[in-house]
């Protein structure tokens, strides 16, 4: 699943270029997580700014992926995360708090960002459903239904009191998924909000496909040390969320309800990856999907806080999850990188390259929840970065950067898609001025002077640059906006 929506939508030549990587991986599946990024049809206000996806793109690339073995599914949300809607003075009466409500991650109030669980919004999420999954041949359909913050906090208030929260949303939900199930489709949907009330599991749909995902490696550190409690509960996290997707998946185990696995490729929030992460989490996922009978796993790649990091740096995720969920064990690292320099046609070096910078950010030694301390020096967002930052763990990524910028720039890869190298180069130079960031404002001499501003100006360029060369315009000063100036 590769998310469309948090500013970068690709071009037609990514997504093919896309499709043949995955199939040649062994994946037999795509999603492209909308939001806005559809041509909903009469509703041409959400989407006219966004460089969207048309009906026509989605036919186009249902045919290329199925001539290459690999279903295209529609996926979707219609409840949670619909800011993209609601900023739009007609749209915003349907919100859950058209006001906005108190943040869940701090920082004041935020923009409303989920719709109201009333009738007229199931139905509105139901046409939606019904309009993107009319382009493609899959009768499989992902409806999101994932992280509504606000529900309670404003046009429901009174009935979360009195009903309970969950209580709320699973009937919303169940309005959404019903008349799409009726109709003889498999509605998945995401199954965070079912991950601490047993007594929710029995209520859910037939024909619904619970996906229980999880980004973060089994720990021995508790969740509860840096994130509230208060914000735990309305995530819907389990107590013991730490030990992976044994926790996040109890219910499903406990109650014999089959379940999907989804872990992710880790690279939103990082601009070049977080693979040691993303290794364990894929491993985790298949060891307890494997053991508890899922039929299946979706492996996520997510923009958030402006999608900065390539495509090409999922690669390896890539690799690694097709082959685990078909063998049943994570290849070794060389094993990775040959055939990632095989599928993709990279120079021999390029795929153990591309994991190598994926896992600097994850050796400084200061980490950011849900991504990477470099990223927090670099960009705008709520995650506070924690920790000491080590020194010769920048100095070691410091050296990784150096080399990297010599293997981009060399002249044998000119001809090579600009989705890798490209792109690759100017990510290298964005992570090159987030380290120095911070490693100068924690007192770490390791990685040279504090970065101008002039050089900042001129990554900035490079990143315009390269997403032009893979992604469609708009979305494009959102995501730079995101970078701190």
């Amino acid at each position: 699943m590769l998310d469309v929506s948090r500013d970068r939508v690709p071009t037609r030549e990514t997504l093919e270029w896309l499709v043949q990587i995955l199939a040649g991986a062994g994946f037999n599946e795509l999603q492209l997580y909308v939001e806005h990024t559809f041509t909903y049809t009469g509703h041409e206000a959400v989407w006219a700014d966004a460089s969207p996806l048309t009906h026509d793109d989605m036919q186009w690339l249902d045919g290329v992926a199925g001539a290459a073995g690999v279903a295209l599914v529609a996926n979707m949300n219609g409840f949670g995360h619909m800011g993209r809607w609601l900023e739009h003075d007609e749209y915003r009466p349907l919100a859950e708090c058209p006001d906005g409500f108190e943040g869940v991650f701090g920082g004041g109030r935020s923009d409303p960002t989920s719709l109201a669980p009333t009738r007229e919004n199931a139905d509105l999420a139901v046409s939606l459903a019904r309009d993107i999954a009319a382009t493609v041949s899959a009768t499989r359909i992902h409806i999101g239904g994932d992280e509504p913050f606000e529900l309670g906090d404003g046009r429901s208030a009174d009935r979360v009191a009195a009903e309970g929260r969950d209580h709320v949303y699973l009937e919303h939900l169940n309005r959404i998924m019903e008349p799409l199930v009726e109709e003889g489709r498999e509605v998945m949907f995401w199954a965070d909000l079912f991950r601490r009330d047993a007594s929710l599991i029995p209520k859910i749909p037939a024909g619904s496909v619970p996906v229980v995902w999880n980004y973060e490696a089994p720990s021995d550190v508790s969740w509860a040390s840096f994130i509230p409690a208060e914000m735990l509960e309305r995530l819907g996290m389990p107590d013991d969320s730490n030990l992976g997707f044994v926790a996040h998946a109890r219910l499903f185990i406990d109650a014999d309800v089959p379940f999907w696995v989804a872990p992710g490729a880790g690279g939103w929030n990082t601009i070049l990856g977080r693979n040691p992460n993303a290794t364990t989490n894929i491993a985790d996922a298949v060891d307890v999907g494997q053991a508890n009978g899922s039929p299946g796993l979706l492996l996520t790649e997510w923009g958030d806080n402006g999608h900065l990091q390539p495509l090409a740096t999922a690669l390896p995720s890539i690799v690694r999850a097709g082959e685990a969920a078909r063998r049943g064990e994570v290849p070794s690292d060389s094993a990775v990188w040959e055939r990632v320099d095989e599928l993709a046609d990279l120079p021999a070096g390029t795929g153990q390259l591309l994991d190598e910078l994926g896992a600097i950010a994850e050796g400084v030694g200061a980490t950011m929840p849900n991504g990477s301390a470099l990223f927090g020096a670099l960009a705008d967002t709520h995650f506070p970065v924690m920790g000491e930052v080590d020194s010769d763990g920048v100095a070691r990524a410091a050296d990784a950067l150096r080399r990297a910028v010599d293997w981009f720039a060399r002249g044998d890869l000119s001809g090579r898609p600009a989705v890798l190298f490209g792109e690759m180069a100017a990510a290298v130079a964005l992570a090159d001025i987030g380290l120095r960031r911070l490693a100068n404002d924690s007192g770490v001499d390791a990685t040279g002077a504090t970065p101008t501003a002039g050089e900042l100006d001129a990554a900035i360029e490079s990143y315009r640059a390269a997403w032009l060369s893979s992604s469609r315009p708009d979305g494009l000063d959102d995501s730079v906006a995101k970078i701190q100036r």
